[in-house]
């Protein structure tokens, strides 16, 4: 047990309905929410989130004694419609010897090996996705991204894409993970995707086991031993194929459009991401070539510079099951806890000048295999790459840290690449009159409304 006596409680803001008052701010403006209260209180702060006391960290110091803590903190601590909807398969929701269980069972999908098999689909989904938008000459971005996810990532998990049936019971099952109350009917209509969903690859997977169809989660996971020694069940399968599905569309769709935004008004990112491409021989669209040749420094910086400016969303909840303290400050048992990288992302001594939209601080400072992209311009060149592991953890930190981002930053990459190959220049359809339509909640990307008007670089 933690000695916490005489420590300092954490700073927060106060008054009638607190709870209420700080539960709704959040879900309205999430980015807003965490950048107000880190330049009030610092790094470190308390709020109600989803009616329960919580506790907001950020920064290294405050992250490394999270990970050090976190035998501490392990419990899942989503809003109860997260965990009912996320199911006690559902890696978020697991601690102890299952979670390391389910861990080890989805290390596979996203071995060296598996991404390379990944990449000819990828890369053909690529190719007919931005040449369709070439052709039409403009696009609803974060929705058709959407659809295009849904259905890559069911193929390669699942071994088929989806019918417009299961999409939208994906889209529902996300919109209903965050309500307020599982007695609203958004909560309700999540119920009822998810088991339309759960039984769709109930028949995939005896599809598989026909010899039908092939998909990676079904190939790997039935394979798979549970905690118990024992084979992981059809339910379990089923049940992780959804899941793996739901995780990686979302967030690479909030990605895509992301990169869009922060790249529409500079030629000069893509005059550099098409000189790089040509210089490791992707000029053919045809060709997926291999997992090696997608190692590109610059749109990698791309990426993850769209990724810190405009994040998916923050930490996961874990709930402390005794008092710890964590930079001077108290926390009591029963607090929800969230390591939050939005803090970090915009701290100047992470990123120096960390409103700007800078590609090269991912890169090497000299770049010896690429005499087009160099970084001797750019006064904080390769600082990001030096950074600890407490100062950039987009996809959560820890043992409930996500297993698929190397698939989402590859996706990306050949995304980048295709698209840049494929359209000369892009903006939003009404970006002279209006501040860029988001939905917040629970991943941050573009409403479904949103348009991008399109030139075709043929």
């Amino acid at each position: 047990m933690s000695t916490t006596n005489g420590l300092r409680p954490l700073p927060c803001r106060t008054g009638p309905l607190i709870g209420v008052r700080e539960s709704i701010a959040y879900l309205r403006d999430p980015d807003g929410f965490i950048a107000e209260r880190h330049q009030q209180f610092g790094p470190v702060f308390g709020t109600t989130l989803f009616f329960r006391p919580t506790a907001v960290l950020g920064g290294p110091e405050a992250v490394e004694q999270f990970i050090r803590l976190e035998s501490s903190i392990s419990e899942s601590a989503l809003p109860p419609a997260f965990t009912a909807l996320h199911t006690a398969d559902g890696a978020l929701n697991q601690a102890g010897e299952k979670h390391r269980s389910t861990r080890r069972g989805y290390a596979a999908l996203f071995s060296p090996s598996n991404l390379e098999s990944y990449l000819p689909g990828i890369n053909r989904s690529m190719v007919r996705f931005t040449a369709d938008i070439a052709q039409r000459g403009s696009t609803s971005i974060a929705l058709e991204a959407k659809h295009l996810c849904l259905n890559l990532y069911a193929e390669l998990f699942a071994g088929e894409s989806l019918t417009t049936k299961e999409i939208e019971a994906f889209i529902s099952y996300n919109d209903a993970l965050l309500s307020l109350s599982k007695q609203l009917p958004s909560f309700r209509r999540g119920e009822k995707a998810l088991a339309e969903l759960q039984q769709s690859m109930h028949g995939r997977l005896e599809k598989h086991r026909r010899g039908e169809l092939d998909g990676a989660c079904f190939r790997i996971f039935t394979d798979n031993l549970d905690e118990h020694g024992q084979p992981w069940s059809d339910e379990r399968i089923a049940t992780a194929t959804v899941l793996m599905v739901w995780g990686a569309y979302i967030e690479v769709a909030s990605l895509m459009a992301s990169c869009l935004i922060q790249t529409r008004q500079r030629p000069d990112v893509r005059d550099r991401i098409l000189k790089e491409a040509a210089i490791h021989n992707l000029e053919n669209p045809a060709s997926s070539s291999h997992l090696a040749a997608w190692d590109l420094p610059f749109v990698q910086g791309v990426l993850r510079e769209s990724l810190r400016l405009i994040p998916p969303a923050g930490g996961g909840f874990r709930l402390t099951s005794e008092d710890i303290e964590v930079s001077g400050y108290r926390i009591p048992a029963g607090t929800v806890v969230t390591a939050d990288p939005r803090i970090g992302n915009s701290m100047s001594a992470l990123f120096p000048e960390p409103q700007s939209f800078t590609p090269e601080r991912w890169m090497r400072d000299l770049d010896v295999n690429n005499n087009l992209n160099p970084t001797r311009g750019c006064p904080f060149a390769g600082s990001a790459l030096r950074l600890p592991k407490e100062g950039w953890f987009p996809g959560g930190i820890g043992k409930h840290g996500c297993p698929g981002l190397p698939l989402a930053e590859l996706s990306v990459r050949v995304f980048l690449v295709r698209w840049m190959q494929t359209i000369q220049n892009w903006e939003g359809a009404s970006e002279q009159t209006a501040a860029i339509p988001y939905t917040l909640v629970p991943i941050r990307i573009p409403t479904d409304a949103y348009r991008l008007n399109v030139v075709s670089s043929r």
